[in-house]
């Protein structure tokens, strides 16, 4: 099975789950989200793997008008629902891969995506067809967790990671996140760090991991107690087992000196 139908089956089945997990649906963050992006009355925002629409629905209370796609239509069902009891009407949701979005060249003022891009099989691919759709001088956004610049660290966090989730690809360094936007030529103009705290057994109930897989994965956090091995600064509170994930809010301008700047045409 590949990457994305991994993807596919693994948010379908756990939609619901995913649709409530505490990482998603933090009032104070998404406020900070809206807050770095600039977003404006007048804008068009698209939200990449909006998966339940919470990023989407906040854009919606200032936004002219949102757009959520994701790839998963359970995921897509939630998000309706969630429409639908908020009442925002200048919000639509659609099924797409970022990989190949189906809107003009510059069709909107702002990009986002959050806790999505270490899901993606081809990161640069996806970052340039956000770009193609982001009009000039307009913002991405990108909201996701990011993992220690120590090779070692990264590399044990990621098997974690995998372990825990089939259609997890890779949870980058922001040193390589900040390579892939040098590259597809949008500027970072802002980068915060935002720590999350998490609850190991929600943590791994969230994402539906098998019983067998959680006792292999917790046996390798505790590891990260005498060294940090994981970067994930875990601990144990209360008798819980826990660790944080160092997120970043990263805002980035697309400009563009001439109209063949635009990577892919439509």
């Amino acid at each position: 099975m590949g990457i994305k139908e991994n993807a596919i089956k693994q948010f379908g089945r756990q939609a619901q789950a995913y649709s409530r997990g505490n990482i998603f649906v933090d009032g104070f963050h998404l406020s900070e989200v809206i807050k770095r992006s600039g977003v404006t009355k007048d804008h068009k925002v698209l939200d990449i793997a909006t998966g339940a629409g919470f990023l989407a629905l906040e854009f919606a209370k200032t936004a002219d008008m949102v757009v959520g796609s994701d790839i998963t239509p359970n995921m897509l069902f939630h998000a309706c629902e969630k429409q639908r009891d908020s009442g925002c009407e200048n919000t639509r949701f659609i099924l797409s891969d970022v990989e190949s979005l189906p809107f003009r060249n510059e069709t909107f003022d702002i990009v986002s995506c959050r806790f999505a891009f270490h899901h993606f099989p081809e990161p640069d691919k996806a970052l340039l067809e956000m770009e193609r759709v982001c009009k000039t001088n307009g913002r991405i956004v990108l909201v996701d967790g990011v993992s220690s610049e120590e090779r070692d660290k990264s590399l044990f966090h990621n098997r974690i990671e995998k372990l825990r989730d089939p259609s997890h690809v890779r949870i980058y360094t922001l040193s390589e996140m900040i390579r892939m936007f040098n590259a597809s030529g949008a500027v970072i103009a802002d980068i915060e760090h935002w720590d999350i705290q998490q609850d190991f057994e929600e943590w791994v109930r969230r994402a539906g991991t098998d019983e067998a897989k959680i006792k292999v994965i917790e046996n390798m956090m505790r590891q990260g107690l005498r060294d940090d091995c994981t970067g994930l600064r875990v601990k144990i509170d209360d008798g819980r087992l826990g660790f944080t994930y160092d997120t970043v809010i990263l805002v980035a301008d697309v400009h563009r000196s001439r109209k063949s700047d635009i990577v892919q045409k439509r």
